[in-house]
């Protein structure tokens, strides 16, 4: 039989074979090229692209051709401006094309549920307006120079641990309030070509095979247009996904789930309107036109001078008493490892190769200063006393010290969690020691993630550069020297102490529930008035701004209303050129329910000149009044009082305004710890809320399934854990890397916890479906461990 796609003379029709082989990737880039359809070819690169010309891989492992690292999505979204969003998607699209790439892996909008999540530098916010008109930005920039994008990872991703088999337990109002609705922003304002699927499961099913999320929401709500795929090595079951509204399989697995599927479509399990759709969806990406590659040096170039102007504009002053910015012919002691050694980027499937690195030492040189250089501390966590104390004399010179810490590269990578919100302890050793030294230290945070100070009362001045691309070093150096003013505004919150995070229930495999529901971030923080370290959407500047004048015309919301304007004027009263973060915040007056104190409903970034006045004018729209009802399947106004404030972090806000929502209330009966949140709420409260109650489950045989990994596997199979050990040390040997090492562990660990079947995904077809279910077989009916 056949499949028929197209209409008119661009109708086509396919053998039901060809069809199914279209929806499997060809190699580890590419996608199948049958009946007239052109392949597709797709690289990662959220914050550059990753071209592998060669071997593929998804881990940052294997080389890629040289671009431009841009600062990863946590800086960026630290600078609150979808325009320099825009211009990084279109840049890169632009590199993209020069490699003949037509898909982009990128961005990722997943919401940093808690700040030890080892990917949380790939992701934009805790707040899910930031995040979604941030993506929106980039994707419109991506795609306006003919790349796709490929928006991920859609939807409960918010942990590397077990991930690729994790079971994200969530509430409908969390779910949709909060980790749906910045992939529904960055849908409705953007459309992307694709949508890419999470590893993991939702409320106990499999993304790739979620009919619900797919397509009730994705397709059905939201109006998505495009083409759904696997995060690689992410299908579960071929026929379930294609059913449910997954589209293509990436990458290759050998075609290893193709007979099965033509199987099922005989039969009439696999659904043909399915198959066709996902077919046309295919073709339809395939015969995009795309344009052609420019000049790669002349990108390059000019890219590098985008990324260092996205990396000034993204950076956050956190702390300044008076040091900063330095006078133009001020000598520094500059200590720290990452000074000489700056941290660029994260590691995993984001992992750019550069043409150029600047570190901030070398900022600082090339640019002319005068500095006297002590590294202090060794980059993997050892301790060295006399590093410390050479860098401990070195700030005793007479002259303020620039002291650079941050995360180790082994922190922040996709595939591991993070242990601990501390900086190594041998950096805060000499954070101690230096600060007790010179009176006037200037710390430069080198991290894209979240880390406690409790040193920030010993530091002078703080500046927090994130993982700021290619040329943060200079960057850096223009921002210590005021050559521009620090603009950036915190995108997440940083606690006083891990302890204080309600998400506890964090990093645990297999069911993970979410029971602190949609108190993520500020949220909670904000709604418990617990005291942080620094609030969402903060930072400061070298100048000072003055808000004035705040008006709101129109105080009720109707089922009319567009949206509201809010008008606010605005002021640089300092003596430097600055951007201010304009934050508008509305909140439910009625608090004794599922609700937050506030929530983000509009922002802008305003550039003044010193003593320049402007009326700023920001566009609430109805939605930020509106609570999602489950039983409708749909945003609806919730009645009642309301306010909106304005200010510039979600704790430093000018006096409330009062608004009434003219509408039924929308009030729900939910345990007390979500009226009023504090500490961490009890399984039996989440159960309450959510319906959900999550399982442990025992590995054991008689249990084990395809997506067991090798490491449970192994404790009763001899075959698996001789065949574990075999693809460890191939892929250590391809990788020259020292079983031993941090990157021979890391290789280990990635195969002991990857499930078998994700294996025979990405082994290219050399692990076959009958392979995999003979060793399940073979550990299920095993009583006896290796020896």
């Amino acid at each position: 039989m056949t499949i028929n796609i197209g209409a008119g003379s661009n109708q086509r029709s396919l053998t039901d074979q060809d069809a199914i082989a279209l929806t499997s990737g060809h190699e580890f880039w590419t996608t199948e090229s049958r009946a007239g359809i052109p392949s597709i070819r797709l690289s990662d690169g959220p914050h550059g692209l990753r071209f592998q010309a060669k071997a593929g891989d998804h881990l940052g492992l294997n080389e890629a051709a040289v671009a431009t690292a841009f600062p990863t999505a946590s800086a960026s979204a630290s600078s609150w401006d979808p325009s320099l969003l825009k211009a990084m998607g279109r840049a890169i699209a632009q590199e993209a094309r020069h490699y003949q790439v037509d898909v982009v892996l990128g961005p990722g909008v997943n919401i940093k549920r808690n700040p030890l999540g080892g990917r949380n530098f790939e992701y934009f916010a805790e707040d899910p307006l930031l995040a979604g008109h941030l993506a929106a930005a980039w994707i419109n920039g991506l795609q306006s120079a003919g790349v796709s994008a490929s928006l991920k990872h859609f939807a409960g991703n918010s942990q590397e641990t077990d991930r690729l088999r994790s079971n994200s337990l969530i509430d409908p109002v969390a779910l949709h309030e909060l980790y749906l609705e910045a992939f529904r922003l960055a849908v409705t304002l953007a459309q992307p070509d694709t949508v890419m699927t999470a590893y993991n499961q939702v409320n106990g099913t499999y993304m790739s095979d979620h009919q619900y999320l797919l397509n009730d929401v994705l397709r059905g709500q939201w109006g998505f247009k495009g083409l759904v795929v696997t995060d690689w090595g992410g299908l579960n079951d071929k026929v379930a996904a294609l059913n449910a509204g997954t589209d293509l399989e990436m990458p290759s697995s050998g075609h290893l789930f193709d007979r099965q599927a033509e199987t099922a479509l005989a039969s009439g399990q696999l659904e043909r309107t399915a198959l066709a759709r996902a077919v046309s969806n295919i073709a339809h990406l395939a015969n995009q036109p795309r344009p052609a590659g420019g000049d790669q040096q002349t990108l390059l170039a000019a890219n590098a001078d985008l990324a260092q102007a996205i990396a000034e504009q993204s950076a956050v002053l956190m702390k300044n008493d008076g040091l900063l910015p330095f006078a133009a012919e001020q000598p520094l002691t500059v200590i720290g490892a990452l000074a000489a050694n700056t941290r660029i980027q994260g590691a995993g499937s984001s992992h750019i190769t550069t043409p150029e690195t600047t570190s901030i030492l070398a900022g600082l040189q090339a640019a002319g200063r005068e500095v006297t250089y002590a590294a202090g501390y060794q980059l993997d966590g050892q301790p060295d006393v006399a590093l410390l104390e050479a860098a401990t004399t070195a700030a005793k010179l007479e002259q303020p010290v620039v002291l650079v810490v941050g995360l180790p590269d082994t922190a922040e990578a996709e595939g591991s969690d993070r242990q601990t919100l501390a900086l190594p302890a041998n950096q805060e050793a000499v954070i101690a020691a230096v600060t007790a030294a010179n009176p006037q230290v200037a710390v430069v945070l080198v991290a894209g993630s979240v880390v406690t100070m409790p040193w920030v009362t010993h530091a002078t001045a703080i500046l927090n550069v994130f993982l700021g691309g290619e040329r943060v070093g200079a960057a850096t150096e223009r921002l210590l020297f005021g050559a521009i003013s620090p603009s950036g505004k915190l995108a997440e919150s940083y606690p006083l102490r891990y302890s204080d995070v309600p998400s506890q229930q964090f990093g645990q495999p297999l069911d993970v529930p979410y029971r602190e529901s949609l108190y993520v971030g500020y949220r909670y923080y904000d709604k418990a008035a617990l005291a942080v370290a620094f609030p969402f959407g903060y930072g400061l500047s070298y100048t000072q701004f003055r808000l004035d004048n705040i008006t709101v015309p129109e105080r009720t919301v109707t089922v009319g209303t567009k949206h509201i304007s809010v008008q606010v004027t605005l002021t640089n009263t300092g003596s430097c050129r600055g951007a201010e973060v304009l934050q508008v915040y509305t909140g439910q007056l009625d608090q004794a329910q599922l609700t937050p104190l506030r929530a983000l409903a509009a922002f802008q970034k305003v550039w003044l000149a010193p003593g320049e006045q402007t009326t700023v004018t920001l566009q609430v729209p109805r939605h930020a009044f509106e609570r999602w009802q489950d039983s409708k399947q749909a945003f609806q106004l919730a009645g009642g009082a309301w306010s909106l404030s304005v200010g510039t972090s979600s704790r430093d806000l000018q006096p409330p305004v009062p608004m009434t929502v003219a509408a039924p209330a929308a009030k729900t009966s939910v345990p007390s710890w979500y009226q009023q949140p504090q500490g961490q709420p009890s399984a039996a409260d989440f159960t309450a809320l959510s319906g959900l109650t999550p399982h442990d489950s025992v590995a054991q045989p008689g249990t084990f399934t395809r997506l067991s990994t090798p490491r449970a596997l192994a404790q009763y199979s001899r075959t698996i854990n001789a065949l574990a050990k075999v693809i460890i040390g191939n892929m250590q040997r391809k990788e020259d890397a020292d079983p031993h090492s941090p990157a021979g562990e890391f290789l280990a660990t990635i195969v002991w916890d990857t499930p078998l079947i994700r294996l025979a995904q990405q082994s290219g077809g050399s692990l076959k479906l009958w392979q995999v279910d003979w060793l399940v077989r073979r550990a299920n009916h095993s009583r006896r461990r290796p020896s």
